[in-house]
């Protein structure tokens, strides 16, 4: 079992309705969705699993003995503390291959958000194992991504971190040239728009392998002349 700290979009925003088509499943309601074109399915395998969204606090196991009502009760406060926003128009980009809607400039208020959820929440995190320490290490790691995985259990967090929501497995050149356009067209309502971070979600995996669902999406406090 793991969990991990996500923001997803509001249930009921164009966002999360695109993206979940996109990915053909909606991980907050686990709904199936009807796909805008069969040749998605295979590549976005990864991303369907994980459900729409962009990672605050990477994936991570439960210290023994640590109750899950524990780490509800600090995902809500560590919520309360901050306020809701605006993060950047978004826009498409590659990340490693990977196809993603990312914020086109950077967001202070977003990077803390991540690094409070990292940080704060450190303490429910059960340290990484040496398989998964090898596994993170197998990508190549710079000397700063070593020391934040060491630390935090994930190489990129604090000053690594950036923002992104993946919408596709690594792509080839080939899939790129059919992929991309396909992508600019589906999600042309949403991007260069502002996205509203207005909650946080705790989400599960119940065992290895299996989806992840979301648990309870915890407001941010909710800021009016932000919202304007």
């Amino acid at each position: 079992m793991r969990h991990a700290i996500y923001f997803t979009p509001n249930p009921a925003s164009e966002l999360h309705r695109l993206g979940s088509d996109w990915l053909g499943r909606d991980a907050l309601s686990g709904e199936r969705r009807h796909q805008p074109d069969d040749r998605l399915l295979g590549l976005t395998a990864s991303p369907r699993r994980y459900g729409l969204h962009g990672t605050l606090k990477p994936p991570f196991r439960l210290k023994q003995n640590v109750p899950q009502a524990a780490l509800d009760t600090a995902v809500r406060r560590l919520a309360l503390q901050h306020e809701s926003f605006f993060a950047p128009p978004l826009a498409l980009d590659l990340v490693d291959d990977f196809l993603a809607l990312v914020p086109a400039s950077a967001c202070a208020a977003l990077d803390d958000l991540a690094a409070d959820c990292v940080q704060r929440l450190d303490d429910f995190r059960s340290p990484a194992g040496e398989a998964e320490l090898r596994r993170r290490r197998s990508a190549g790691l710079s000397d700063s991504q070593e020391q934040q995985l060491l630390r935090w259990g994930y190489p990129y967090v604090l000053d690594e971190f950036q923002f992104h929501i993946t919408l596709t497995e690594r792509l080839t050149s080939e899939d790129l040239f059919w992929l991309r356009p396909l992508a600019e067209r589906h999600f042309s309502p949403v991007l260069g728009k502002s996205v509203m971070i207005d909650s946080i979600t705790l989400m599960l995996e119940p065992d290895a392998g299996d989806e992840f669902r979301a648990v309870e999406r915890f407001p941010l406090v909710y800021n009016a002349l932000k919202a304007a």
